[in-house]
């Protein structure tokens, strides 16, 4: 009787073994693309470049390059508080999600060259808070041209 009893107990032992392991290794693997460079920049001065005192949460989203998907995104933060970014699709799926560090300025480049057309959000929380979102829009156009020339 004590057989039939590791027999029922192994494969409940056997599949929260293999979930434990395979938990990791999938969250693991969710996150293996890479929206975010490594060149990010923290400044901890109580200033920003202009001299100027930070004094308000400020966001800021722009394109580096016309013809790229590169862009750069700035958070001011004068509370040094912890903060998240999520980037996230028109159906509110998190793409990539990062903690930034408690600093006054944070600055980072993004490439999203890989995503497809749609519509992306940049949120920023602080724990479950929202602070700020800025969105953009990346629409591919084609055009055809087509030339026309009589031979004589």
């Amino acid at each position: 009787m004590k057989h039939l009893r590791f027999v029922f107990l192994a494969p409940k032992a056997a599949l929260l073994l293999f979930a434990t392991i395979l938990f990791p290794i999938l969250h693991a693997a969710a996150q293996t693309k890479t929206f975010a460079y490594s060149t990010s920049r923290m400044a901890n001065e109580k200033t920003v470049d202009n001299g100027a005192p930070v004094e308000s949460f400020n966001v800021r989203i722009m394109q580096l390059q016309k013809d790229q998907l590169l862009f750069q995104l700035s958070v001011d933060n004068p509370s040094n508080d912890k903060l998240t970014l999520y980037i996230k699709d028109n159906f509110n799926n998190t793409l990539h999600r990062e903690v930034l560090p408690a600093t006054l300025r944070f600055e980072a480049r993004y490439n999203l060259g890989s995503l497809e057309d749609g519509d992306y959000t940049f949120e920023i929380r602080s724990g479950k808070t929202k602070l700020a979102e800025k969105s953009i829009a990346i629409k591919t156009q084609t055009m055809i041209n087509r030339n026309v020339s009589v031979i004589e």
